[in-house]
Formats: structure tokens, sequence, C-alpha cells
């Protein structure tokens, strides 16, 4: 009788033991979720930082171009 009780003692630490793991298992799942979930975000607005930076630069290098070409003509037709 003792060492059923011992044997049953023993499978409930190990029960204990498990669904404390699994707790712990399932808890940093849900924080890699929420993580990716951030991260994502993350990409997401950077991406669009680099779109509307391009953009912007696409914007400007066409204004700055067109700026020296009429400079230009300004120069030679002084000369």
């Amino acid at each position: 009788m003792l060492e059923n009780n011992k044997i049953i003692f023993e499978l409930e630490e190990k029960i204990k033991e498990l669904e404390e793991k699994l707790q712990m298992e399932t808890m940093v799942k849900k924080s890699e979720v929420i993580l990716n979930k951030e991260l994502s975000e993350r990409i997401e607005k950077q991406e669009l930082h680099i779109e509307t930076l391009l953009k912007i630069n696409e914007e400007y290098s066409n204004k700055i171009s067109k700026l020296r070409v009429y400079t230009k003509h300004l120069l030679f037709d002084k000369r």
C-alpha cells in the first residue's frame, strides 16, 4: 500500500511539473505571438517610411535637375 501511495505521489508530482511546463510554454508562445505582431507592424511602418522618402527624394531630384539645367542655360546665355 505504501508503495502504491509513493507511485501515486510521484505521478501527481510529474503531472504537476508537466502542467507547469505547459503553462510556461504557453506563456512563451503568447509572448512570441505578441512580439511577432509588434515586429510586423514596425517593419510595415519602416517600409512606409522608405516608400515616402523615396517619393520625396524623387520629387526633389527632379526639381534640382530642372534648376541645374536652368542655371546652366542662364550661364551659357550670358556668354
